[in-house]
């Protein structure tokens, strides 16, 4: 006789136990006792345990399936498999042994399936009940658990369709296998214990198959389909895994098995937001995984819009009301999944974010939800708080789930109403009473609610507000020849008929016109936000005619109309940018994508520093092809319109330094050239080869070198300054070294073409120029300016570092020495940069007759300012004029260049303030010279930046700087007047 429960360890396990509950656990005992003595088992000391008695009270499907078949349990435990982990493939390893057999038919594989599943099952129940394994392992566990029976199930199947059939084969003859793609809780590796599995079927290529009597694959595969659900529906009405099918594409109505290009077609044609969502998490489980890999890969950009998808917020608003109104059905009251407050509100949370931002932010096309909502946090998308509780709240829910579900194997989301099954749960999840565990269950839910509820509210003052309700009227109004305006006050514009027309060329213009019904309602609701906070700025009316060019701008893009609409603080940070530049929304108007900028006021106002814009740079080229050019150069676009819009911010924010405005825009010139020859190099060295003498070990670009003169040289970037640039390289004469394995680009190379040297780098000149003058749909990247190469517009695009020397010693012009002086080497070969500065510190160091070079500088300056100067009188041209920028600049240049050969020190630095320096520590220049020049010099180039901002004209009137420029004048005179 088998001995009886021991009641002793009952009470210590669970002191107090409700008579009912203790009752039921006896009998629970003693049946699986009977059940041990009737199939002659001997484990006593295994069911005499803590974990043991708590899992048969706390599961009913674990007590009735071990004591109906004890063995189960005797494996178990003598395995081991109840304490330890699984890797990832174990159970298909398991499973392939379980199936290891020659002949293989339906009904053993069904018994093998449903037994396999049936131990696994129990295991992960004890393990998840015991507290052995945490959430993320049991929702693993059970996700491989699934995916290994439907991969298995589906090879057999496969395997025994082609022997009666023969193999489906595309037109060329390639064999064809089935795609299964996992959706939902199976996608993402988080299925709970009693859950369906959402898959779809799709296979490659259309074609036949090879066996004597042929059928398509379509009929192939469709057969092979309806098998596998039988397969997966167990004989009397036994479920194996519950497999749901209505996520395909059309529905139920729709085919059960798709080709992939039909497959892909539906999604590009007539793909809704919601099949968006639901793709979130598809994955291919089974079948040919490297197909499935592609298939969705080329459905990335119907999941993922390649901006910001602000456009698609109404859809995803219905999507959140339909939610909000089923939470509202007193059913679902104690429903922790589809409640309020429950999982899918969680998932809706972390997958809206995915959905607007995953396509600019390819990090967030994440599946799994904990590490959504921590990508969240790190984009900065919601604060720690929100994720710390949306993360406590799933992994408690997710728990609840699984307690309930193990208790009966049923797909249960309900908190139970009986009060034993309730005490149970709240025991299960380590609570004295079921009281205390709903209280903390009802926290975690209003929690949650809390954050769901705050998604996508648009600001309900706006709609009681009694001004905005006033505008709201006006603009429906605005063409209606009835509409009273006499009386019509707008607080904040002095002139009403002038705000009304303003307001009517937009509602004119031809792209307000063409809005579909939907984007005139989301003007309707922009307008009256706009023009009420512009009223709240000086010269309101201004202001918003330029808000209103933006407006027009965009407003086709329904998406960025949405994004003012729904982010308050990004309509306040507009407004606040166009009191203050024009030029930031002229710049905003070009490149609009950037008004996502506008919602993290966090980095708009602080651009980053050299190293962070390298490591920005890597981050967003490695989630790009190498081979995709174009998509490469728009993301250089956008890379330097961010950066550039956050200098200006920071500029216009009027704390921030102009010196730090120049090096900030010069070193995302830097980055976005180092960037652009590589792009270059990789293109020409996939076309020719490398050329001779260079060791082919090394991937970067060698034996060639950018030089930057002018703004980017100098360290002095503009807002709108081009790209002074030299190319050099060096090269043993010789051939490259082609192509061995006939690679191609864009179908317009030669493979295993073989070229000069020269006509290489001459090749990769020409691909920079043409990369970052290219327009793009984000946009060009800089001007080029090559005209101080050797020989100017006449020369060559590139030059070899020996022929460049000789150039610039023997027939330069001094101009060209004076250009000299702020060159320096920007990207490219280090080898080169080293040469190169040998270079101009023995060209610029050379001694030079001081009566010829005072001529000459002197003569230049004059001719550049007949040539350039023209204004009204009373103006100052901040650049032209005597005593301005090019005064001051030419000035150093000359002095440098005098006296240079005495003093090399003078060449360390190519910025003019270093420069103006090192002059003044030489001697060259009084101190008081060099304050003057250097005041004069930053406070006239922070005018001229002040005026691009303001999108004025480089002058001002002429007493702001009528002493300073008098002063520079006077020095300049002393040393430059003939």
């Amino acid at each position: 006789m088998y001995p009886t429960p021991d009641l002793k360890l009952i009470d210590r396990i669970f002191p107090n136990l409700e008579l009912s509950l203790f009752t039921l656990l006896k009998k629970r005992l003693a049946s699986f006792y009977e059940g041990l003595e009737k199939n002659g088992i001997e484990m006593a000391p295994m069911v005499q345990t803590p974990d043991f008695i708590r899992v048969m009270l706390f599961s009913e499907y674990f007590a009735v399936t071990i004591s109906q078949n004890p063995g189960l349990y005797q494996t178990l435990v003598n395995s081991g498999d109840n304490s330890r982990s699984y890797s990832p493939v174990a159970y298909c390893d398991k499973l392939k042994i379980a199936l290891a057999r020659e002949a293989l038919d339906t009904a053993f594989v069904k018994e093998t399936l449903l037994q396999f599943k049936l131990y696994e099952s129990i295991r992960i129940a004890w393990r998840d009940l015991t507290g052995m394994a945490g959430l993320e392992e049991t929702l693993m566990d059970l996700s491989n658990l699934a995916e290994s029976c439907v991969r298995q199930g589906i090879d057999f199947l496969y395997d025994d369709f082609c022997q009666r059939f023969g193999v489906p084969v595309d037109s060329q003859g390639i064999p064809q296998q089935l795609i299964v793609l996992g959706l939902g809780k199976l996608g993402a590796r988080e299925l709970n214990f009693s859950s369906d599995i959402d898959l779809m079927f799709v296979y490659p290529r259309q074609g036949v198959t090879t066996g004597k009597n042929p059928i398509s694959n379509d009929d192939f595969f469709t057969r092979l389909c309806r098998d596998f659900l039988k397969l997966f529906t167990m004989g009397g009405g036994i479920n194996f895994f519950r497999v749901d099918t209505r996520l395909r594409p059309f529905g139920d109505s729709g085919p059960l098995v798709m080709c992939a290009a039909a497959f892909e077609d539906y999604y590009q044609a007539q793909g809704r937001e919601w099949e968006r969502y639901a793709m979130i998490k598809a994955r291919p489980i089974a079948g040919n995984i490297d197909e499935g890999n592609l298939l969705l890969k080329g459905l990335n950009s119907f999941i993922y819009r390649r901006y910001f998808d602000y456009g698609s917020f109404d859809s995803f608003r219905e999507m959140k009301h339909r939610i909000t109104l089923q939470v509202k059905n007193k059913k679902l009251k104690d429903n922790i999944k589809l409640g309020a407050g429950g999982i899918r509100e969680i998932e809706f949370f972390g997958q809206l974010f995915q959905l607007i931002r995953g396509g600019v932010e390819p990090e967030l096309q994440e599946q799994q939800i904990l590490k959504v909502l921590d990508l969240l946090h790190l984009h900065k998308c919601i604060n720690l708080k929100t994720r710390q509780d949306l993360n406590e709240s799933y992994h408690f829910l997710r728990r609840v789930e699984n307690r309930l579900q193990e208790y009966q194997d049923l797909q249960t989301h309900d908190i139970p109403e009986k009060a034993d099954q309730r005490l149970i749960l709240a025991l299960s999840m380590g609570f004295d009473s079921f009281e205390v565990f709903y209280q903390e269950l009802t926290q975690v839910l209003d929690r949650v609610h809390g954050h769901f509820s705050l998604l996508l509210v648009t600001e309900e003052e706006e709609n009681t507000d009694t001004q905005t309700r006033h505008l709201r009227e006006m603009w429906t109004n605005i063409n209606d020849p009835q509409f009273a305006s006499d009386a019509l006050e707008v607080v904040g514009y002095g002139d009403p008929d002038q705000l009304l027309t303003s307001l009517r060329i937009l509602a004119d213009h031809p792209n307000t016109q063409r809005l579909t019904s939907s984007g005139q309602k989301k003007l309707a609701r922009l307008m009256p936000m706009l023009v009420k906070k512009a009223g709240r700025e000086q010269d309101a009316q201004t202001l918003l005619s330029k808000l209103i060019d933006l407006i027009i701008t965009i407003e086709r893009r329904t998406c960025y109309l949405s994004l003012l609409i729904e982010n308050k603080g990004a309509l306040d940070t507009l407004i606040v940018l166009a009191q203050k530049s024009p030029w930031i929304i002229t710049f905003l108007s070009q490149h609009p994508v950037l008004l996502d900028e506008l919602m993290h006021p966090a980095t708009l106002y602080a651009p980053p520093k050299r190293d962070a814009l390298e490591r920005e740079m890597v981050d967003r080229m490695k989630k790009i092809p190498s081979m995709d050019v174009e998509y490469l150069l728009e993301e250089l676009c956008i890379f330097r319109q961010i950066n550039t819009l956050r200098v200006a911010a920071a500029d216009v924010s009027g704390n921030y330094p102009l010196m730090k405005v120049s090096d900030h825009l010069t070193y995302i010139a830097e980055t976005v050239l180092s960037q652009v020859l590589k792009i270059a190099w990789d293109i020409v060295t996939r076309k020719y080869g490398i050329p001779q003498g260079m060791d082919p070990n090394i991937d970067a670009p060698q034996g060639f070198a950018i030089v930057a003169y002018g703004k980017v040289g100098g360290l002095e970037m503009g807002y709108k300054s081009d790209l002074d640039l030299v190319f050099l390289f060096q090269a043993e004469t010789g051939m490259t070294s082609g192509i061995p394995n006939g690679m191609k680009m864009g179908g317009d190379l030669s493979p295993g073409r073989s070229i000069d040297n020269v006509l290489f780098y001459s090749n990769l000149g020409q691909r920079i120029i043409r990369l970052l003058t290219m327009h793009t749909s984000a946009g060009t990247l800089y001007g080029a300016d090559m005209r101080l190469r050797p020989g100017g517009a006449s020369g060559m695009i590139v030059s070899q570092i020996d022929a460049f020397e000789e150039y610039l010693v023997n027939q330069a012009w001094t101009w060209e020495h004076q250009a000299l002086i702020r060159a320096r080497p920007v990207t490219g070969d280090p080898a080169l940069f080293a040469r190169f500065d040998r270079i101009r510190e023995a060209v610029l160091g050379k001694k030079r007759d001081p009566g010829t070079l005072q001529k000459e500088v002197s003569d230049m300056r004059e001719r550049m300012r007949e040539e350039r100067l023209a204004h009204a009188s009373g103006l100052f041209d901040l650049k032209q004029d005597p005593g301005g920028i090019v005064d001051i600049e030419f000035l150093v240049q000359y002095l440098i260049l005098k006296n240079a050969h005495r003093f090399p020190d003078v060449l360390v630095w190519t910025d003019n303030i270093r420069l103006m320096e090192a002059l003044s520590v030489e001697g060259l220049i009084s101190g008081a010279q060099s304050q003057v020049l250097q005041e004069a010099y930053v406070g006239m180039r922070k005018a001229l930046h002040r005026l691009t901002l303001q999108e004025k004209n480089l002058v001002v009137p002429d007493e702001l700087f009528k002493e300073t420029a008098t002063a520079v004048a006077k020095i300049y005179d002393s040393y430059l007047k003939l």
